[in-house]
C-alpha cells in the first residue's frame, strides 16, 4: 500500500512537473507569436513531446491558451497579496506598487511581449466569454484592492486625493507599462525601479514616505 501511494505520488509530481512545463512554453510562444500562429504541434515540438502528449494535459488549445493567461495573472494577483498586510494605508500602498513593478519587470524578461501589450487583448479574445470573465475579475480585484488602499489612507488622513478612482487607475497605469523603458543593463535595478515608483506614487497621493 505504501509503495503504492508513493508511486502515484511520484506519478503525480510529474504530471504537475510537465503541466508547468509546458504552460511556460506556452505563454511564451501565445505571447511572441499570437494566438492564430501558435499550433499545439508548434508547442509540442519546443517541448520534445508528440502532440498527443500535449492533448493529455490540454484539451484544446484554447484551454491552454487560457490556463497559461490564468496562471500567469494569478501568480501576479498572489504576489501583491503580501503588501496589504501591511500595518497601515502608506505601507501598504509602498508595498504594493513595489511589488507590482517589480512583478512587471520580471515579466518583461521572461516574455518577448509583457502581458500589459496589445497582444494580451488579442489572446483574450480567443477565448470564451466564460473564460474572459474569469480573467476580468481577476484584474477587477487587483483594482478593488489598490482603490480601498486609497480609501483607507484618505479616512485616516494619510492620503490627500481628490478622486479616489482616477487616482486608482492612474497608478496602475503608471505601474502596467514600467517595461516600456526599463533598461535591464542599464544603472537602475528592478528593486531600485520600485523604490522610485514608490516615491513617486506617494507624492502623487500627498502622502510621506
Amino acid at each position: 500500500m505504501l509503495h503504492a501511494l508513493s508511486t502515484r505520488a511520484e506519478s503525480n509530481g510529474e504530471a504537475n512537473g510537465m503541466r508547468e512545463r509546458i504552460l511556460t512554453v506556452a505563454t511564451t510562444l501565445f505571447y511572441r507569436q499570437g494566438y492564430g500562429g501558435t499550433s499545439m504541434n508548434a508547442i509540442a515540438a519546443e517541448l520534445d513531446i508528440s502532440a498527443p502528449a500535449l492533448y493529455w494535459h490540454f484539451k484544446s488549445k484554447q484551454e491552454l491558451c487560457f490556463e497559461a493567461i490564468h496562471d500567469e495573472l494569478e501568480r501576479f494577483v498572489e504576489g501583491l497579496q503580501p503588501a496589504l498586510k501591511e500595518s497601515t494605508p502608506t505601507l501598504q500602498l509602498s508595498a504594493f506598487v513595489a511589488a507590482y513593478v517589480v512583478s512587471k519587470l520580471h515579466q518583461s524578461q521572461t516574455l518577448k511581449t509583457p502581458g500589459a501589450a496589445g497582444v494580451y487583448s488579442q489572446l483574450v479574445e480567443s477565448l470564451s466569454a466564460e473564460q474572459r470573465e474569469t480573467l476580468d475579475e481577476m484584474q477587477r480585484k487587483v483594482v478593488k484592492q489598490l482603490r480601498s488602499v486609497l480609501r483607507r489612507g484618505v479616512k485616516a488622513g494619510e492620503f490627500e486625493i481628490e478622486n479616489v478612482t482616477v487616482s486608482t487607475f492612474a497608478i496602475i497605469s503608471m505601474c502596467e507599462y514600467v517595461f516600456n523603458w526599463f533598461d535591464p543593463d542599464g544603472p537602475l535595478s528592478m528593486d531600485a525601479v520600485g523604490e522610485e515608483y514608490q516615491s513617486l506614487v506617494l507624492a502623487m497621493v500627498g502622502g510621506e514616505g
